[in-house]
């Protein structure tokens, strides 16, 4: 018969075991304010708020530039998970290893956006994306990927997950990768979650098209023993592709 003190030390040992595998995840957003967060963009801004729980926004018809939730806090190389919900075609999107722009930019950030898509049909999002100002270039899209394409749908609840370690950029929609990136334009800075420019002409009903951010949490240490496999191929930026104006 086992005593009760082996039992003992056996449900110990079996509780570190677990403990130590449990990734030390930190918060970045407690639910309740803006507390560890900035707004970030040109006046006038879009709406960005807390409701319910989450980080909302939504595009206000009038405003030139993009509209940011920023974090006061730089990220170099981290883990970063988030729920995200979207309604109708709202084009957003994460942005990671920011970096702040001067007053002449038409933009307050630049940075590795993966991009939430608002195309029902083209399906990109988890897609990688240099948003810089006037100009945007695709660093790795889903043309290829139609599992990926199907991970990510309007009116529901998804999970992102990004991994950036040194120049990899790895990412999941709903545990399935969507890509994989060899790059180092950028190194360190905030993370943020984009709420687009609104020309003043644009369609009002728009304006009713809601994202919410919330379960936002990141792992900075210890990288290597919490990263995934991931089944796609590390691939550089395409040299071939076309740097794109904004219209």
């Amino acid at each position: 018969m086992i005593s009760r003190f082996l039992l003992l030390l056996l449900a110990t040992a079996t509780f570190s075991l677990a403990a130590e595998s449990t990734p030390p995840w930190r918060q970045l957003f407690n639910g309740r304010d803006l507390q560890g967060w900035k707004i970030v963009g040109a006046t006038p801004q879009a709406a960005a708020y807390v409701d319910e729980g989450a980080l909302t926004g939504h595009m206000v018809r009038g405003t030139p530039e993009h509209t940011f939730f920023c974090t006061a806090e730089s990220f170099g190389d981290f883990i970063l998970e988030v729920d995200c919900y979207q309604t109708g075609g709202f084009n957003t999107g994460v942005l990671f290893r920011c970096i702040e722009t001067p007053p002449s930019a038409s933009v307050r950030l630049h940075g590795y956006q993966m991009k939430i898509d608002p195309s029902p049909t083209r399906q990109w999002t988890g897609g990688i994306f240099d948003d810089y100002g006037k100009n945007w270039l695709w660093l790795q899209n889903l043309k290829t990927n139609d599992r990926g394409r199907t991970a990510y749908k309007f009116n529901e609840w998804a999970r992102f997950r990004i991994e950036a370690v040194g120049s990899s950029v790895k990412i999941w929609v709903n545990g399935l990768p969507t890509a994989h990136l060899i790059d180092d334009k950028y190194t360190r800075g905030p993370i943020a979650f984009k709420i687009h420019s609104f020309p003043a002409k644009g369609d009002a009903a728009q304006e009713k098209n809601l994202i919410r951010f919330k379960n936002i949490r990141v792992l900075t240490t210890d990288l290597a023993r919490y990263a995934q496999p991931i089944d796609l191929p590390a691939l550089p930026r395409d040299p071939t592709q076309t740097v794109l104006p904004k219209p």
